[in-house]
């Protein structure tokens, strides 16, 4: 189903990208309708650090909010990155239009606004200026080189003042700034949640983006050791792969963590089952002192060791996470669907037409249905590289990329 803005256009790729728990109430807009004309080719799909520079800041921002969309001219360039696409509700370019439209269209009072060739942008950063932005129109932070307007939360108050000064011809942002009341944001305040010398980085030209190619180890060490790249307080991330029973969640895991493995990366597996389980063999020594009442097993050797203990109830998924030792680079999760986390769905058509999951709740969808889903990416069900290019990307390891694509 297509949505309509305010203007009776299109938005083009209603479905969402990872609805995970905690979003907050602000929604993001992506402006992807400059020109390009330093670049002389569409800036915002180059490819940096292994992705578009628009995925970057799609790959950053998107678990803060239900409501993220792009707003872009050329509808077609952005389908396929599972995002409302919103048009400008004036027939011209300018950056005010752009911000102008983005705020029109969210769903929430206020909205985030940022440049697509803005690749290094700070989740952090986002959630500060939004937690300053009560009783103010806009909330703007300051770079070195001044006010950055296309990093920036904006509420819908901003609204009539913008179209005024779209009606009259004048398209200076400043001067719209000038007549509301702005809380700007200096860079002692910011520094607390981010590098202010890379969050401003914006991609014009060629020459920007070899530069920027030399910073994205330097942002991805950064974000590892704040933790923004990975799971909370530093921890490895964690991902779940869900689906109905036998749909062959446990033969794509058995490939997908060979694959990561062969990439350099230490993977650790969780797998939830609601049935109960037996770890240990009839007539073991570990057995039978599991059948004479004992609370805990566990048994070591020099090449492994294991536990086994009675619990009052089920641990949830964060308590079994911390348990993992502190070396894993990513936590490969089997089942657990209704934990607030990352989601990724196996669904086989033998298996059933349907999801176990609504949209909303994963990052993507592996199947053998080109339709499984309608505004996420659908990897082959035999696709293990491009599942683990996707997880590379997605959580910024620095495991090398396999040729392929997503989708079918």
């Amino acid at each position: 189903m297509q949505a309509i803005d305010i203007k009776g256009k299109q938005m083009a790729g209603t479905g969402k990208i990872n609805n995970s728990a905690g979003k907050r109430d602000f929604s993001v807009a992506i402006l992807a309708g400059g020109e390009s004309s330093r670049m002389g080719k569409n800036k915002a799909l180059e490819i940096l650090g292994g992705k578009t520079v628009i995925a970057h800041v799609i790959d950053s921002l998107r678990p803060l909010t239900n409501d993220m969309f792009i707003v872009a001219g050329d509808v077609a360039a952005y389908e396929g990155f599972g995002l409302p696409i919103c048009a400008d509700h004036y027939d011209f370019r300018a950056s005010l239009v752009g911000i102008y439209s983005a705020i029109a269209s969210s769903r929430e009072e206020r909205c985030l606004v940022v440049a697509c060739d803005m690749p290094f942008v700070e989740p952090a950063l986002a959630r500060l200026l939004a937690s300053l932005s009560a009783g103010y129109d806009a909330v703007v932070p300051v770079s070195p080189r001044g006010w950055e307007p296309l990093l920036a939360v904006y509420s819908k108050s901003c609204l009539k003042a913008m179209r005024e000064r779209i009606k009259s011809g004048d398209l200076a942002i400043h001067h719209v700034l000038d007549n509301l009341k702005v809380r700007y944001v200096e860079l002692a305040e910011m520094a607390v949640c981010c590098d202010p010398a890379l969050v401003f980085i914006n991609i014009n030209n060629v020459v920007e983006l070899e530069k920027a190619n030399l910073l994205v180890p330097r942002v991805r060490k950064f974000r590892r050791q704040t933790g923004s790249a990975a799971g909370k307080n530093g921890s490895p991330p964690l991902v779940c792969f869900v689906g109905k029973k036998n749909s062959g969640k446990t033969t794509f895991l058995e490939k997908l963590v060979r694959e990561l493995i062969s990439r350099g990366l230490t993977v650790a597996y969780i797998k939830h089952d609601v049935h109960g389980f037996e770890m240990d063999r009839e007539g073991t020594d570990t057995w039978r002192l599991t059948q004479a009442g004992a609370h805990s097993v566990m048994i070591s050797s020099p090449f492994a060791m294991a536990s086994l203990e009675k619990v009052g109830e089920e641990k949830n998924l964060d308590e079994l996470a911390k348990r993992v030792d502190g070396s894993a680079d990513i936590i490969v999760v089997e089942g657990f669907k209704c934990a607030g986390a990352d989601k990724l769905e196996v669904s086989r058509s033998a298996r059933s037409d349907s999801l176990a999951c609504s949209e909303d709740e994963l990052l993507g969808i592996i199947s053998d249905r080109e339709e499984a889903a309608s505004g996420l990416p659908v990897f082959a069900i035999d696709d293990i590289s491009g599942v683990a290019d996707f997880l590379a990307d997605h959580y910024e390891f620095d495991a090398g990329r396999k040729d392929g694509e997503i989708g079918f």
